[in-house]
């Protein structure tokens, strides 16, 4: 959401668009895995956002106005950039630590734990369909 617009069209990997979609098969098996997966918790798909900056109250309606995403993060695009450069099919699967109303550092730290365990065990099902 940060990078400079032609960053990634006018030079290596030159894209059509600054955007790195998941690849379709692995976006078809977390879909299959969603109605398998037996938890309580809501999955959904949609747009991630990566960025350099922290998201906060100050920049947040903004983010939010022009790009629409479900997530924000600084990690999901340089793994999307290195697995298309290299031809690797990718899918990010995330698990939300913070939100608007519950964010800080406390709140990372005390649902980190969980937030991972929830994203390794719904890797492991999608995996188990390969």
């Amino acid at each position: 959401h940060d990078v400079a617009p032609g960053i990634l069209t006018e030079f290596h990997p030159w894209l059509k668009e600054n955007v790195f979609p998941a690849d379709g098969r692995l976006l078809d098996l977390a879909r299959e895995t969603v109605k398998k997966w037996d938890s309580s918790h809501r999955v959904v798909f949609g747009r991630m956002l990566t960025g350099e900056q922290f998201i906060d109250n100050s920049n947040r309606e903004t983010v939010k106005a022009k790009f629409a995403p479900l997530s924000v993060d600084m990690e999901t695009a340089a793994v999307a950039h290195v697995c298309y450069v290299h031809r690797i099919p990718w899918l990010a699967v995330r698990t939300i630590t913070d939100t608007p109303e519950k964010q800080g550092a406390d709140i990372f730290e005390k649902n980190c734990r969980e937030a991972s365990q929830l994203s390794a065990s719904f890797v492991k099902e999608i995996l188990r369909q390969i």
